[in-house]
């Protein structure tokens, strides 16, 4: 999820085990579960529910949600699973601040309106937050494009992360400000 040039300054990539072990610390801190928001996110989902969280997930269509359970169940957790079957790309299910941990996938297909969606996660995001934007594979973005989009939505980016550019976004974690 870094940039090359971040790995070049030392810094490590933010990999599947290195992004779980990080959404653990911080839900662990928050009250609540971590809700994933997009599709193609039941990899990370079985990861937060093997190391012992709760996770909630709004997902788009039918066989996205009921893929979404059963890789859950066969992690061990039975229930907290909430399918939107429908375009979830304009307004999100949630309540302002109603999330300390929120993991989205911005993908494109899923989320025509991208700024909106990182304004409508700013929103739903708890102060002292976190929000995660993963992408699959690259997304048509810059990397600076999305950071303005976060920093509009009072998001600002995690200090172990460099602030985009014009290379292509491929995912990054933010905090949400203090109340």
């Amino acid at each position: 999820m870094n940039s090359p040039a971040a790995a070049e300054a030392g810094r490590n990539r933010l990999d599947e085990v290195a992004l779980g072990s990080l959404l653990a610390t911080v839900a662990a801190t928050g009250t609540g579960p971590v809700r994933l928001v997009g599709a193609h996110l039941h990899d990370l989902a079985t990861r937060l529910v093997v190391d012992g969280l709760s996770v909630e997930a709004t997902v788009p269509g039918r066989r996205g949600a009921r893929a979404l359970r059963r890789a859950l169940r066969r992690a061990g957790q039975r229930s907290a699973v909430t399918p939107v079957v429908a375009d979830i790309g304009i307004d999100l299910p949630f309540a302002d601040s109603a999330a300390h941990v929120l993991v989205c996938r911005l993908d494109p297909q899923t989320f025509p309106f991208p700024r909106h969606t990182v304004r409508e996660l700013g929103r739903a995001v708890s102060p002292g937050g976190t929000v995660v934007l993963l992408t699959g594979g690259q997304a048509p973005w810059p990397a600076g494009l999305v950071d303005a989009w976060a920093v509009s939505a009072g998001l600002t980016p995690r200090p172990e992360r460099d602030t985009g550019g014009a290379r292509p976004f491929t995912g990054a974690v933010f905090a949400s400000g203090p109340a």
